[in-house]
């Protein structure tokens, strides 16, 4: 029964490729039409209420890490690009970029030598991506929900989520990957330390 559970499920993986792979192929994920492009990467078709209701949201978080800068419709860069944030698209639960591929949710979409932090467990929500050693200060919703985090960045290197007395609450080495990081962590974490 097993076998015969991960031999559907793979067929079902490979018939979303074939799909993909040949253009075309249509989802609806919420609110948002995706319209997939023979390159693999989703088209985007937004309502007017949809781009204004994300701008907006935008616009509120330009400044929660320093002065920031609208790079893409639903990220913000910060630190001179070093600290990037990611909204998730209308109708999505899971942070992505307009170029970046719709992954299975549950799965991590952090690009390699990045560290990810995510506002939800299983990897959805808002998304930090970090670049560079640094500690950075959580703000909303960073500091009310950490849920999940993944370190592609070199071998050996540290994330480390820490309370306002900066006590560690969870701590990883690279590679790593965390989808829940503690029912403890999540609403007490005000500091991500990478490194």
């Amino acid at each position: 029964m097993i076998r015969l559970g991960r031999t559907v499920a793979a067929l079902g993986a490979a018939g979303a490729l074939a799909l993909t792979l040949a253009g075309g192929a249509t989802a609806e994920t919420g609110n948002a039409a995706v319209q997939t492009t023979t390159a693999g990467a989703p088209e985007i078709r937004l309502s007017e209420p949809e781009k204004q209701a994300l701008q907006a949201e935008v616009d509120k978080r330009l400044k929660d890490y320093g002065g920031g800068k609208q790079i893409g419709i639903n990220q913000i860069a910060y630190q001179d690009n070093q600290l990037i944030l990611t909204l998730p698209l209308p109708g999505e639960k899971k942070a992505r970029t307009v170029n970046e591929p719709i992954t299975i949710l549950g799965t991590p979409n952090c690009s390699a030598f990045y560290a990810c932090l995510w506002s939800d467990t299983n990897f959805n929500g808002s998304r930090l991506s970090l670049t560079q050693c640094a500690t950075v200060a959580l703000t909303a919703p960073f500091n009310s929900s950490v849920g999940s985090i993944h370190n592609t960045q070199s071998t050996g290197t540290q994330t480390i989520l820490m309370n306002g007395s900066r006590q560690i609450l969870n701590a990883s080495m690279a590679p790593s990957t965390i989808n829940d990081t503690g029912i403890g962590s999540r609403s007490h974490a005000r500091f991500w330390k990478v490194c």
